[in-house]
């Protein structure tokens, strides 16, 4: 890896009505002990003072902050504006009522360094759920780190979401996404999953078993609809099911859980 570009990276952080906890994501990234080099925060068509907030912070800050402003798109389209804004060499994503503790890039660039894998294309980890408050929930639900899922995952993916942390707890190699496309806007639920699957028919991956961001749970977040997740999940169904047969049973188990 060219010692130029291994270290060049872009944190993106999409926001829509993030003004509640942006300001404890952004601290969270400009204090890592492998800083990146830019910090691109997407205001997703923010209807509170997200963008004041975000502009206010960049003054001082000693990581440059690029804005993004678009209109409301949802969290595919965000994601997908800021990669648009990248030119690094990786890019690591910060939902903006997520945190990263500080060692969150270096462990993962140590990973991409030290891998054994030779097209290693993301690099997940293992993940806190906090609440409203920032204090680690240990009541909630916590799905455990699978250390089989590594490498060739494809398989293993397409039987469930094993890439832990959400879209939070990746570092991906930019150059991925010329490759496999950008997040699909036509999905407003598992779209993360959506991509980790395009991902690992191409690419190798890998993860860190330490925990490296904290996920917030609290009453704003967009995947505490059962509704929605039944809807979401339904149409992502729908666009992987004939391409590789995913079981029905399993489908169904999945759907009917949240009824």
């Amino acid at each position: 890896m060219n010692s130029e570009l291994k270290n060049k990276i872009d944190a993106i952080i999409p926001a829509y009505n993030g003004a509640r906890f942006i300001l404890q994501a952004l601290d969270s990234v400009v204090n890592q002990t492998l800083p990146p080099n830019k910090i691109i925060v997407v205001d997703d068509g923010s209807t509170d003072n997200t963008n004041k907030i975000v502009s206010n912070y960049a003054k001082n800050s000693k990581i440059e902050i690029k804005i993004v402003q678009k209109e409301n798109g949802g969290l595919s389209s965000a994601r997908n504006a800021g990669i648009k804004e990248s030119n690094a060499y990786f890019i690591g994503f910060l939902d903006a009522d997520d945190v990263w503790t500080p060692e969150k890039l270096s462990e993962q660039i140590k990973i991409f360094e030290d891998t054994e894998f030779g097209n290693l294309g993301l690099v997940y980890c293992d993940y806190f759920i906090i609440d409203k408050n920032g204090n680690v929930n240990k009541k909630e639900k916590k799905i455990p780190l699978n250390q089989g899922i590594r490498g060739s995952a494809f398989p293993f993916l397409l039987v469930g979401n094993k890439v832990l942390s959400s879209g939070s707890g990746v570092l991906i190699k930019k150059e991925v996404f010329n490759t496999v496309g950008y997040f699909d806007e036509s999905l407003k639920y598992a779209e993360d999953w959506d991509m980790w699957l395009r991902i690992s028919q191409k690419y190798e991956i890998d993860y860190s078993v330490k925990r490296l961001v904290k996920i917030r749970r609290h009453d704003e977040n967009m995947t505490k609809s059962k509704l929605n997740k039944i809807k979401g999940e339904a149409k992502f169904y729908k666009k992987w099911l004939g391409k590789n047969k995913i079981q029905l049973q399993h489908i169904f188990r999945r759907i009917f859980k949240f009824i």
